[in-house]
């Protein structure tokens, strides 16, 4: 099938499914009444918040209740199984939220503590709130039955960021006929405009875990797409206005570092001190700026270990704070701001032909400090500028000749991010996001682009997009497009069509991420799904999926699809399972710039399966086997995960998974203008394993290990000639071995006082890659696991949260 007749296939295969009759979709948005609950304000005093609902203002005040609550889990509409009441106060400080969640079974309640930010296995209840009543941002306040603490930021509607964090607070109660939750969410979590009166959107939702049954006062089918602009609306707000608050927190922290001795560290061992403040201000009702001196990112998790073999790069997350709060305002459809480039470690090495050995290299580069503003304007605007400079970076080193010197590995930079994005048309938007990455003796990355994203009034529909450009030098100007429709709700069908370019000499990694350029891809999928209960199955959605990949040249270079299916049961059980094939006939990057290289075999075909038991139990399981075809050679895998609850404080997650792949032909060097490949043997296993215990609901420990272990077989070394020939005139190359990592972590958190934390860390790193074994000895691998050789850091970090 030519490259034409597959993207002509998959538009026509997505155009006929989702062009069925209005009848067959049942894509008529339900009309409904919006509800609406009046808020009390307090008088005289505000409500102790222990979660008991006793305080006098709860029980005598004429309080407006929310009820009659909805399912849109498991029985979409159906009247709610318990019974829920919710009422609302509010003063000059803080807006009151109460929860009486009834329970005719109240011994069967669930309550696993977890950290915060977590749910588990636990029933809850959540707060939805709309302060700029916009229909596009809100903020979700969530509380478990055993008092956890959960904090969302939702913006576009529905897309959510569980990184954002505000310092509130609620508790829980257990009562002989349920439990009652008792909140404080003051107005400095919230941006809202200043006005005499206000009306707010507001929902809330409770969950019954036992049950699977999650019921909304604001409700709406499932088959609606929304979140935000489907809240109820909140009333009664008078005399309040936004917090223009100063919230700092400066932190102290020493750290100990033990590394393996070297010649240029004899002792192998590091000892650090630092501190340093990150500041909030609220500029204006509507601004906030962020700024960071000397910032320390000592507590946050490492990455998990990964061997790559492919040309393109490792995509990882971004885990440190001050870049992870707020970062949804810069998701565009290219990834122009990928944080993880700032403060990485340097990227340059030591020119210098008497170069003996290293003495000192950072392992990353110094942030001196870092600043941000963000906010939404009573006009629709949402402003987001971050400015970060880092220090220049040197490695010191021994000559041959003994002497002790210095050369620059990272250059000094500054890292500037512009963003703008206007609300129109009632739930859509349109914006602009311009980067700049500036460092020394090195001319400007400039990188700016438009997006936008146009929903139809009901949101059924949307049309989103993003046309960029990029400038690296004095020279060439890159371009790229990427545009999609697409269908996001109805009864049955969903779907998109999209389109992406990427012109050659487009340039946006100084600051942003895209595995490659000179792309043109065309993609569509379509979704069939069943919503309501038949025999032992609750929901299914099966999902056709389809891609087209060509550089300017014209060479097809990824051209494939699937089919997957997904079930839930009735009894919370999932099964999963699909088939791919992969037919492209060529790969432009495999051999590292010395031209197209065509796969050994195509088409391939290959399945996968999963199936997952109740979480809901104390043990749970994860089964996930597949197979397939794959550079010429075969590959099968399998994952087995478990997840144990001996207490309700108290969780392990295991896993493992197995992969080994025959005869797949790789790339291993370049010789000339020659691509020298190989057939590789690999055994490769990934281990995973977390153990958590919550002492208190502020006060937890969780300790946690990855690891990797691949050998790396290479036999029939040859070079490749072009149409998939070879010449096997190659002496063997060293390339046998095998890799193995482990990164073991353990955290201690204490939030001794709302906002401020005290945190103990130890992380223990060690990668390593033997040349002389090439085969999977598990034992022995586990012995290098627990050898000396590793890296390790211990950190104690103390921060205190002032509120002025």
């Amino acid at each position: 099938m030519g490259r034409r007749t597959w993207t002509v296939a998959a538009l026509f295969a997505l155009c006929a499914a989702l062009s069925l009759p209005a009848e067959a979709q049942d894509n008529q948005q339900v009309e409904r009444d919006v509800p609406e609950i009046k808020a009390t304000r307090i008088n005289p005093h505000a409500p102790d918040i222990d979660g008991d609902l006793t305080d006098e203002c709860w029980t005598t005040h004429a309080l407006e209740i929310a009820r009659d609550f909805r399912q849109r889990d498991p029985d979409d509409g159906a009247v709610a199984t318990e019974s829920t009441k919710v009422a609302v106060m509010y003063d000059d400080e803080a807006l009151y939220v109460a929860f009486w969640c009834y329970d005719s079974e109240p011994d069967k309640i669930d309550r696993q503590l977890v950290r915060r930010d977590r749910i588990g296995e636990s029933d809850w209840v959540d707060v939805l709130i709309d302060a700029y009543h916009d229909h596009q941002t809100g903020n979700e306040f969530a509380l478990t039955a055993a008092g956890t603490l959960q904090d969302v930021r939702f913006y576009n509607d529905d897309w959510s960021d569980d990184s954002w964090d505000a310092v509130w607070d609620a508790r829980v109660k257990m009562q002989p006929w349920g439990w009652t939750a008792e909140y404080r969410i003051p107005y400095h979590c919230l941006r809202f405009t200043k006005a005499d009166t206000h009306e707010w959107g507001i929902n809330f939702l409770r969950h019954i875990n036992r049950k699977n049954e999650t019921v909304w006062w604001s409700y709406f089918p499932r088959t609606e797409q929304g979140l935000i602009s489907k809240s109820g609306h909140l009333t009664g707000l008078q005399g309040i206005s936004p917090a223009r608050h100063l919230e700092v927190l400066p932190y102290v922290v020493s750290k100990a570092e033990v590394t393996p001795k070297t010649r240029g560290n004899t002792d192998g061992k590091d000892l650090l001190g630092n501190t340093g403040v990150d500041i909030k201000y609220g500029l204006t009702s509507n601004l906030t700026v962020d700024a960071t001196i000397n910032p320390d990112f000592g507590q946050v998790e490492l990455d998990e270990p990964v061997l790559n073999l492919s040309a393109f790069e490792t995509w990882f997350d971004e885990k440190r704070p001050f870049f992870i709060e707020g970062a949804d305002l810069y998701n565009t459809p290219f990834t122009m701001f990928y944080s993880r480039r700032i403060g990485r470690a340097p990227q340059g090495g030591i020119d210098d032909d008497q170069f003996d050995y290293v003495v000192h290299r950072p392992a990353a580069t110094s942030i001196v400090g870092a600043a941000k503003l963000t906010g939404k304007l009573e006009s629709g605007t949402s402003i987001g500028v971050i400015t970060t400079l880092t220090d220049q970076e040197k490695e010191s080193y021994r000559t041959t000749t003994g002497d002790l010197r210095e050369g620059v590995v990272e250059p000094r930079a500054t890292y500037n991010i512009f963003r703008v994005k206007q609300d129109i048309l009632g739930n859509s938007n349109i914006g602009g996001l311009l980067t700049v990455a500036s460092q020394d003796t090195r001319h400007p990355a400039t990188t700016g682009g438009v997006d936008w994203r146009l929903r139809s009034p009901g949101g059924m529909w949307s049309f989103s997009g993003q046309t960029i450009f990029s400038r690296v030098d004095n020279v060439n100007t890159g371009f790229g497009f990427n545009a999609a429709v697409s269908k996001d709700a109805g009864k049955h069908w969903r779907g998109e069509v999209g389109t992406t370019i990427k012109d050659p000499h487009l340039q946006i990694n100084a600051l942003g991420f895209t595995p490659r350029n000179d792309l043109q891809r065309f993609w569509s999928w379509v979704q069939y799904r069943t919503q309501n209960d038949w025999w032992i199955v609750r929901n299914t959605w099966t999902n056709l999926n389809m891609n087209s990949e060509w550089n300017y040249a014209g060479n097809d270079i990824s051209r494939g699809g699937n089919i997957n299916t997904n079930v839930e049961f009735q009894n919370n059980w999932w099964l999963n399972g699909g088939v791919t094939i992969q037919a492209e006939k060529y790969d432009d990057f495999e051999t590292r710039g010395n031209g197209l290289w065509e796969w050994p075999v195509h088409p391939t075909y290959s399945w996968w399966a999963s199936l997952e038991t109740d979480s809901r139990k104390p043990i749970s399981l994860v089964l996930n086997p597949g197979s397939g075809q794959d550079r010429g050679g075969t590959w099968w895998a399998h994952y087995t995960g478990i997840n144990f609850r001996p207490k309700s404080n108290i969780q392990i997650d295991a896993g493992t998974n197995y992969h080994r792949s025959f005869n797949a032909t790789r790339w291993v060097a370049n010789d000339g203008d020659k691509a020298i490949f190989a057939d590789l043997d690999q055994d490769q296993v990934s281990l995973d394993l977390t153990a958590s215990i919550m002492i208190t609901r502020d006060l937890s420990c969780q300790v946690s290990g990855q690891g990797l272990i691949s050998t790396l077989n290479y036999q029939d070394y040859k070079r490749y000639v072009g149409n998939n020939e070879y010449v096997r005139d190659v002496e063997p190359l060293q390339r046998d071995g095998t890799f193995s990592s482990l990164n073991t972590m353990m955290i201690v958190r204490w939030e001794y006082s709302p906002g401020s934390t005290i945190y103990f860390v130890w992380t223990r790193a060690r990668p390593e890659f033997d040349s002389s074994v090439n085969q999977l000895r598990i034992k022995d691998e586990f012995d290098r696991f627990f050898s000396n050789g590793s890296e390790n850091v211990w950190l104690v970090k103390m921060s205190y949260w002032w509120n002025l």
